[in-house]
């Protein structure tokens, strides 16, 4: 069992209510975070402890004490630099061991001491890799023995626009675990912090994978801002798909004023165009949303036969299919569209929807018995 000392303990219970992020304060980074970090350096016969204070304008800081005096030093992040330095990380070799072995809570055990105070330096060049190795290791392990807040705590403190798009993978490992614990809200925020431009434009492929997810879930609100901000960052042929998804998100909102306009604006595709049903589904969504079930039921079922059952968006054209066909009074319709996801679609969050509104029919009459 961890003991903290009782300074640590009072810090952390004062900051429940106070802390700006929401959470509590993470008592190990209280206790832990702000610890000095020496590292040895060896040129040749020669070695010396340097505490690292500061990284800035690219250059670590050092504080120095010679002659009984304490000064600063400023060491470019070169890689012949990098070569002379020895961190000292402690028993890094047994967490890496324990880590191959699936013990993370006790990698993380093993990790916490030494890694907490090298987190404040991430934004040191990834070439110095007895820096960024041991931490990403400790973020790993907390995301996989189920820390999820510790290593939230832990990515906020990073900057991951200034560092290796490593980090931003952790963070999406976090936001895939928050989606797994339907802590929608949470996985949103995650999203939401990616950054998507330049070198990190790889991150956008899973942030629209959370939007799917979010939208799934019916989290619209959350989802609709995601979808704003991927839209000026990705490519001008994504962007009409991005913003049928923004559209249609706002309608599912109950926002369908915000969305007309931009449904309106939108060129139909052609028949035999992929986004054709895409914008079909849009377009019957608006429909259903208004209360006009049988004008949604044509529309959506001119998309469906255009589509492909590869298309993300045919289980939730489906649902809304079945749904027409509940508002028309037509439940065995309804019950054999529903079905026909939960066999086809099975992982998909309309499944769940679907089984849910299944349960909800009245049950079908038995067959008349035969003579």
């Amino acid at each position: 069992m961890r003991y903290f000392s009782l300074k640590a303990l009072l810090i952390a219970a004062l900051s429940v209510g106070f802390s700006l992020s929401g959470f509590a304060e993470n008592a190990y980074w209280t206790e832990l975070g702000n610890q000095p970090v020496y590292i040895q350096q060896v040129n040749g016969r020669s070695k010396q402890t340097l505490k690292f204070i500061d990284y800035k304008d690219g250059m670590l800081v050092a504080e120095i004490t010679i002659d009984g005096s304490v000064g600063e030093m400023s060491l470019p992040v070169s890689k012949s630099m990098v070569k002379t330095l020895r961190l000292d990380l402690g028993e890094t070799q047994k967490a890496n061991q324990l880590i191959q072995q699936g013990n993370y809570a006790g990698a993380v055990k093993v990790l916490r001491q030494n890694v907490y105070p090298l987190v404040k330096f991430t934004e040191v060049p990834e070439l110095f890799s007895q820096l960024h190795s041991p931490v990403r290791a400790l973020i790993s392990s907390l995301i996989s023995a189920g820390e999820l807040a510790e290593a939230d705590d832990l990515l906020k403190r990073v900057a991951l626009d200034k560092v290796d798009i490593k980090y931003s993978q952790l963070s999406i490992q976090l936001m895939n675990a928050y989606l797994a614990e339907e802590a929608f809200k949470a996985a949103g925020r995650i999203a939401g912090q990616l950054p998507k431009s330049g070198a990190y434009a790889s991150n956008i492929s899973q942030v629209v994978n959370a939007a799917d997810a979010l939208r799934g879930a019916g989290e619209y609100e959350a989802v609709i801002p995601l979808y704003k901000e991927i839209e000026s960052s990705v490519p001008e042929d994504v962007r009409k798909n991005v913003r049928m998804w923004l559209a249609y998100s706002l309608v599912l909102a109950d926002r369908v004023e915000e969305a007309s306009p931009m449904i309106d604006s939108m060129q139909e595709p052609a028949p035999n165009d992929r986004l054709f049903s895409l914008y079909k589904l849009l377009q019957g969504s608006r429909e259903h949303r208004n209360k006009q079930y049988n004008q949604a039921l044509d529309v959506l079922t001119r998309g469906f036969v255009r589509a492909q059952t590869s298309y993300v968006w045919v289980p939730e054209m489906l649902y809304l299919i079945g749904d027409c066909y509940k508002q028309a009074e037509d439940p065995t319709a309804a019950r054999n569209v529903w079905f026909e996801i939960t066999v086809l679609y099975p992982d998909s969050p309309w499944a769940k929807r679907a089984a849910e509104s299944l349960s909800e029919l009245p049950k079908p009459e038995p067959a008349p018995p035969t003579s």
